[in-house]
């Protein structure tokens, strides 16, 4: 059985200049709130939430790239529209959340072993591995999810090694 892969959540930052202030966004951008928590303000394109911050804005909530490269699209026009002449400097994925189902059972003293993991069904019931800076939770139902990974080559790096590995 081929395994089941899913995008759950890709996490990416955004630099532009100049940067908008949280209260500008509030004073231009009616559907703007305002987080007080974070001293920032957020907006939501298409159910995505853009949060808008000192010196940086955070975008979650995607499920593929080009979901992002539009999201990013969307925003930058928002923001030309309510005045504000920016451009982008830099952007970058933080962080991107894979689901994964093989559809077999799995012995996790045996994936613990092989991944150099951490298995303690009396804590919890999943192993934990770390692999290339990522985070891998595997579940004795044969589920995995992947988090930490910042491009799509990497997660099917890592999942192709951790598959090799664990099937």
């Amino acid at each position: 059985m081929e395994p089941k892969i899913e995008i759950v959540n890709i996490v990416a930052t955004l630099k532009l200049d100049p940067m908008p202030k949280p209260d500008k966004i509030l004073e231009r951008i009616p559907r703007a709130k305002l987080i007080r928590r974070f001293h920032g303000a957020m907006i939501r394109l298409d159910k995505i939430p853009i949060l808008f911050y000192r010196d940086n804005i955070i975008i979650t909530g995607l499920k593929s790239m080009n979901e992002l490269d539009q999201v990013i699209k969307n925003a930058i026009s928002l923001l030309q529209g309510r005045g504000f002449n920016v451009k982008i400097i830099s952007r970058q994925v933080v962080n991107i959340t894979v689901k994964v189902e093989l559809g077999i059972e799995l012995n996790l003293y045996e994936v613990a072993r092989k991944l150099n993991g951490i298995y303690d069904p009396d804590y919890r019931p999943y192993v934990i591995a770390r692999l290339n800076g990522t985070t891998l939770l595997v579940s004795q139902m044969g589920k995995l999810v992947l988090l930490g990974a910042k491009s799509l080559e990497q997660v099917y790096n890592i999942l192709g090694k951790a598959l090799a590995l664990i099937t």
